[in-house]
């Protein structure tokens, strides 16, 4: 009669190595994928987030101009003194008068995010008949510190010579309107939280 051959303490610890290995292994490439997969959640919010916010800009000022007697209220020389860069943009002539700024926690756009404590970011918000309107989601992005670089149309003499360029009795201005450049960076909401799986996103576009 053979006698029953039981597993050793050796093969039976190396059999639990081997185990622990491959399990080690399947955890570290299933934190990954699903790393990945949320990084690629992320940078979709964010790129929707932008989309919307190119699409509402792009729609008034399709139908607006750039406010200049707001800036002459400002600066002696409106826009030219700022060398047409501003961190408030403001149109009218459709719709009234409108203006789009950035307000909170800002960092400007043309630095990397250093910081060594928690950051809330900024968001972007647009005011229209006395009513303030935020423009993101701020559970789905928030960005640096927005600024429009203006575009003229006159030349700098034009500007400071006159404050009433592209008003209803200056007409024939209006018909080459001005455009400008927006630019600032998006991050995702866990940006400082998350940091492994952070998205930023740089913005530019000209309207």
């Amino acid at each position: 009669m053979k006698s029953k051959r039981w597993f050793t303490l050796l093969e039976l610890l190396i059999v639990m190595a081997i185990l622990g290995i491959l399990f080690v292994m399947l955890l570290r490439t299933y934190n990954r994928i699903s790393t990945m997969v949320f990084r690629v959640q992320q940078e979709k919010e964010v790129s929707q987030e932008m989309l919307q916010i190119s699409q509402i800009i792009q729609n008034f000022s399709d139908r607006n101009t750039i406010d200049y007697p707001k800036y002459y209220e400002q600066w002696s020389g409106g826009l030219v003194d700022t060398q047409w860069i501003t961190d408030v943009l403001y149109l009218s002539w459709q719709d009234g008068e409108i203006s789009f700024f950035t307000t909170g926690d800002c960092v400007e756009p043309a630095t990397e995010y250093t910081l060594t404590g928690a950051w809330s970011g900024c968001s972007l918000y647009m005011t229209s008949q006395n009513k303030t309107i935020e423009l993101i989601n701020p559970k789905k992005i928030v960005i640096s510190k927005a600024i429009f670089k203006i575009i003229p149309f006159a030349s700098q003499q034009q500007y400071l010579d006159s404050d009433s360029l592209c008003q209803e009795w200056n007409y024939l201005h209006c018909l080459n309107s001005p455009g400008f450049r927006m630019i600032f960076k998006a991050y995702s909401v866990n940006y400082w939280t998350q940091f492994a799986t952070h998205v930023v996103v740089p913005f530019q576009q000209f309207f």
